[in-house]
């Protein structure tokens, strides 16, 4: 392995270490924050799970509710948004999307987990909801930077708006719709639901 390979796969390893970090730091404020309440948790309990120093979890998130809120700053994986960017995998932009958001959805068991501790927080806690939704705008600006590289110009504001918008309700729906069965994929629960909106756009056949 000559030194720029080694350097290469070091800084792979490093990434993914981070990016594993990242997760590990969100589902143990969910989990914690789940047993017991928000104000009850502390990023030192949190720190403590992850067996990491509450300065190490300052280098990831702001405040426990943004752990417990998690990453918001990617859309599926490096791959997919290459893919996607390049104009693929099937060049219809709803069908894309839908795949790139799909790619985000692993590994599947602990996507399960990670929902069903979001829906029992929202039920408690009104600070995590206005937490997502404060993600949600920081999201649709992540899809307009995708679709503007796609595109290769910029797009409207109000079209990224409507795309993640879009994407969102259908992802949360399909999610949902599949987290209690664990026969059923979730990604492709996402594609059936997609395909059910496509169905709301369809004309009559034609006699």
């Amino acid at each position: 392995m000559s030194p720029s390979t080694r350097a290469e796969s070091s800084t792979g390893l490093r990434a993914q270490k981070k990016r594993q970090t990242l997760l590990d730091l969100c589902m143990a404020a969910r989990r914690l924050a789940v047993e017991r309440g928000l104000d009850a948790t502390t990023v030192e309990d949190i720190a403590k799970v992850v067996g990491v120093s509450p300065r190490t979890f300052f280098n990831y998130y702001d405040t426990k509710l943004e752990a417990v809120v998690g990453p918001v700053d990617e859309i599926g994986n490096a791959e997919s948004r290459e893919a996607f960017i390049a104009g693929g995998p099937s060049g219809v932009l709803m069908e894309d999307l839908t795949w790139l958001f799909a790619t985000g959805i692993e590994p599947e068991k602990e996507v399960r987990e990670a929902i069903s501790l979001v829906v029992e927080l929202i039920k408690t806690e009104p600070r995590v909801l206005a937490g997502f939704m404060a993600a949600g705008v920081r999201q649709e600006a992540i899809v307009g930077e995708l679709l503007s590289a796609r595109t290769g110009a910029p797009v409207a504001p109000e079209f990224a708006s409507l795309a993640a918008g879009i994407m969102t309700t259908i992802t949360t729906r399909a999610v949902m719709s599949a987290t209690d069965d664990t026969s059923r994929s979730l990604k492709a629960a996402i594609h059936e639901h997609c395909a059910m909106a496509a169905r709301l756009f369809g004309k009559p056949d034609e006699k």
